[in-house]
């Protein structure tokens, strides 16, 4: 597998995560085939994710090529813009943005503030309320996490009755076995489009993951495609490989 370069400098790179590829080895993760492990491999030195990517989900990976300057990545990141693709179940009842707060517990049990900027960009339309040619009705959303907690967008999208597609965590098994047998949706339908901040130097990064071709391939098939092309150009280059 060849990690697909988005953006890079001399102390950072951003690369295109491809769905089932952990970042890193953990007490979860004991696999040798790891972003960091590829990337060691491909660029010839040590690399340190400045963020983490579920193993499910694909885009936009910042990787910080100086041990050094990491933290300072992770700052500038925390103040930067991270967006996210996300087809989810259902027919969102509107089009129109919405801010959404509602803590969430870490990992040690402790309540966290957690927001989340949701921008729905196309959906079922209601002609199709009761048409099942395109299966269960699905909206894609643009998310903007405001705050960094785990698995914080598929968390505040399950509370909001809108699932992420092929979320086995936090979705709907029986919608998801649908979109598996009818459009071979075996993967997580969540992508990082983008990442955007600045550094403290004045240098900008900013990047963007064409969406990949399985998750294009189903979308394009889709009713709302047109309307979310329109909404979000960015939806239109796409990356094979990833």
């Amino acid at each position: 597998m060849e990690l697909v370069v988005l953006a890079e400098s001399e102390r950072w790179r951003v690369i295109a995560k491809p769905s089932g590829l952990p970042v890193h080895r953990s007490a979860l993760v004991d696999e040798k085939r790891t972003v960091v492990r590829l990337a060691r491999r491909r660029f010839g030195h040590q690399v340190a994710p400045v963020h983490r990517l579920d193993r499910a989900t694909s885009g936009c990976l910042l990787l910080s090529n100086d041990p050094a300057y990491t933290s300072v990545l992770q700052e500038a990141l925390g103040q930067g813009e991270k967006r996210y693709l996300a087809m989810v179940r259902g027919r969102v009842r509107s089009l129109e943005p919405v801010r959404f707060d509602r803590p969430m517990k870490d990992l040690a049990g402790v309540d966290k503030d957690a927001a989340t900027l949701f921008a729905p960009l196309a959906r079922t339309g209601e002609a199709e309320e009761g048409d099942r040619s395109h299966g269960p009705r699905s909206s894609l959303i643009l998310a903007t996490p405001l705050t960094g907690r785990y698995h914080q967008v598929r968390r505040h999208l399950r509370d909001l009755s809108h699932p992420v597609l092929g979320d086995t965590s936090h979705g709907d098994s029986r919608v998801n076995r649908w979109w598996r047998e009818h459009y071979g949706l075996g993967r997580l339908a969540l992508h990082c489009l983008s990442l955007d901040l600045d550094l403290p130097d004045g240098e900008r990064v900013r990047a963007v993951a064409p969406v990949p071709g399985d998750l294009r391939r189903i979308w394009q098939q889709l009713p709302w495609w047109a309307d979310a092309v329109a909404a979000c150009p960015e939806l239109e280059p796409t990356l094979e490989s990833a």
